[in-house]
């Protein structure tokens, strides 16, 4: 090869962005101006000319069709049966522009079209333009076309959606009259209504019976969505025992007198759950319930933020302000036990007094006391019962006195007392089991730890932990039984914290050490959700001072995460994870308190629900055992 030879480039392979366009742009052109064309498509007598090789190469239908040959002749146009001629058009017009124009109107008969000449393109866009056009005004029309046409993963996103905005469409009386039984039923039966109450619920599912008299045979499977139980027992009497359906209907008046019957009993209720009282769109909380902040006030505040421990709401508050009690929860009903309601080092004047939130109807309701004034004690849920055990007692002396709540009865029982005198312990349950550890004992922190069996009545002794402790806390998580910080007084009477974490194992009676990151905290909450532990607030011995953190842990991961602040630095509060409605921790919170108590004052049941506000105020001088 010379020096003057020309150098060739590699082979390659190239492509036009304006090719493809172009001779669809030519296609269309000659169909609009009927050059070529071979064939004719028939709809509703109406006559669209078109290209054999373009239908070929685009429907499976007319391949096969024009393959086979037709029997009328070569030229005798393609009679198309249960295809409209807007939606052929619109078909024709697709295959030759790659463009399809759809509204809501005109997109069933296009997909009946496009199914009928197998056209697939054009029905995956169909489908596709349903989906995008989800949203709270079309998402109940787009239901009824995805079940028309049959996609089973569109329906269940229509539905979804319908069900998100389920709400929305009941509150609007022309849409809710279009409903059908069944997508009725399931907004009904959905979490999703719970912007609505109960009886708002109730009053649209009888607005519904009633627009049509042959619905009124469906009443009872219409009405068993509504959760009777949760709407209060004022609205029962006046809104729904006079509807005439729950007269005459023999099913609808059951679920009125199971409500009824639920209502009057009060106390029992935590053990009367089923599907039909449990909270609607409800969301697990975090909640920290009083305790004393960094002024050295007490408070009675009620909070809650949602898992991630960020974003606080208050939502109401306690009986008056309170610290060093407990929180115990039975079936979402939240106890707060105990505790002392006025600053008092020595604790002398500890509290027996019991009251009991119920997030469903947003209410208090005081329930017997406990037997013995309690304070710096545990107490827990336990086979549908709640134990107290422990704690400083009148006079600040110490006591082993246990005690077991039944609710059925409103009253509490005495338990075999624990081996020894305690304050300052703490105490989780696993498997119907009750293990108490640790705490204040005869002067000095211990390291004891015991069980309580139940249907033996009994104490057992376990293995003790590696290290005494106090003002510690206890959580189950899984099948391991976990106790982080706390604090431990030396043999020369000064106290340190104790930063070591270690968890029990219940099946082998063994402790052992959880290498975490060192947590110089007591007197702080405790809760778990879904395998995490959640510590909040409590005090830094070392720095003397109350903090504000909430700390995260998955014990898997060994490392505690701060995830965010409480809105005050406490300690010697409660914490605890519950399932409320999202009315409560939502916008609507100020309204809901309202008719709240308005029910509390008109209620015909003689219950004491407490509405008293105490002013914050106590001071902080150092507690019994040199608290923070």
């Amino acid at each position: 090869m010379s020096l003057g030879d020309p150098v060739w480039p590699q082979g390659q392979s190239l492509a036009s962005d304006t090719y493809l366009p172009r001779l669809l742009e030519g296609l269309e052109s000659l169909r609009s101006q009927n050059v070529l064309c071979d064939v004719t498509l028939e709809a509703e007598q109406v006559s669209f000319p078109a290209h054999k090789a373009v239908l070929a190469a685009a429907s499976s239908y007319c391949k096969m069709r024009f393959l086979e040959g037709d029997s009328a002749g070569p030229d005798a146009p393609v009679k198309l049966v249960g295809v409209t001629a807007r939606g052929l058009r619109n078909v024709l017009s697709f295959l030759y522009s790659n463009r399809l124009e759809l509204t809501l109107p005109t997109l069933e008969e296009t997909f009946r079209a496009a199914e009928g000449l197998l056209v697939r393109e054009v029905m995956t866009l169909c489908f596709q333009f349903l989906e995008d056009g989800l949203n709270p005004r079309s998402c109940l029309e787009i239901l009824h076309v995805s079940r028309r046409l049959g996609p089973k993963e569109l329906v269940e996103k229509a539905m979804s959606c319908v069900r998100r905005h389920g709400g929305e469409i009941l509150a609007d009386s022309a849409r809710l009259r279009e409903l059908d039984k069944a997508t009725l039923c399931q907004i009904l039966d959905g979490a999703e209504v719970g912007n609505l109450t109960e009886r708002e619920l109730f009053h649209a599912a009888v607005c519904w019976l009633h627009h049509d008299s042959a619905r009124l045979k469906d009443a009872a499977a219409v009405l068993r969505h509504i959760r009777f139980p949760l709407i209060p027992l004022r609205d029962l009497q006046k809104f729904v025992q006079n509807v005439s359906l729950m007269k005459t209907d023999p099913a609808c008046r059951r679920y009125l007198l199971e409500a009824l019957d639920y209502h009057s009993q009060p106390y029992a209720q935590p053990v009367l759950q089923s599907e039909r009282t449990q909270v609607r769109a409800g969301a697990d909380s975090l909640l920290i319930l009083g305790g004393r902040s960094a002024d050295n006030a007490l408070r009675d505040d009620v909070w809650a933020a949602d898992p991630s421990g960020r974003s606080w709401k208050r939502i109401g508050k306690l009986h008056g302000p309170v610290y060093n009690h407990c929180v115990a929860v039975l079936r979402d009903f939240i106890f707060v036990l105990g505790g002392q309601e006025r600053f008092d080092p020595t604790g002398q004047c500890p509290s027996n007094k019991v009251f009991r939130f119920d997030p469903r109807q947003n209410a208090w309701l005081q329930v017997a006391s406990m037997q013995g004034r309690r304070t710096r004690f545990h107490a827990g849920a336990l086979n549908d019962r709640l134990v107290a055990v422990g704690g400083g007692a009148l006079l600040g002396t110490l006591t082993d006195t246990a005690e077991e709540y039944h609710p059925v009865d409103n009253e509490w029982r005495t338990l075999p007392p624990f081996p020894a005198p305690v304050a300052d312990h703490a105490g989780a349950s696993h498997k119907g089991i009750l293990y108490v550890a640790g705490g204040f004992s005869a002067s000095k922190t211990t390291c004891e730890t015991y069980s309580y069996l139940s249907r033996l009545r009994r104490w057992i002794k376990n293995r003790p932990m590696t290290f005494a402790r106090c003002d510690h806390g206890m959580a189950t998580v899984g099948d391991r039984i976990f106790c982080v910080g706390g604090r431990a007084l030396t043999n020369a009477g000064e106290w340190v914290p104790v930063n070591q974490t270690e968890f029990y194992c219940p099946a082998t009676d063994q402790w052992a050490l959880l290498h975490l990151s060192a947590f110089d905290l007591c007197q702080f909450g405790l809760a778990v959700h879904q395998l995490q532990m959640y510590i909040t607030g409590g005090g830094a011995l070392q720095r003397r001072t109350k903090e504000d953190g909430v700390f995260i842990c998955d014990p898997g991961e060994k490392v505690w995460e701060k995830a965010g602040s409480l809105p005050v630095a406490l300690a010697d509060h409660a914490s605890c994870f519950a399932r409320l409605p999202c009315w409560i921790t939502g916008e609507q919170q100020e309204e809901r308190e309202e008719a709240s108590v308005t029910i509390k004052k008109t209620s015909t049941l003689n219950l004491f629900i407490t509405s008293t506000h105490v002013p914050s105020g106590g001071r902080e001088a150092s507690s019994a055992s040199q608290g923070i």
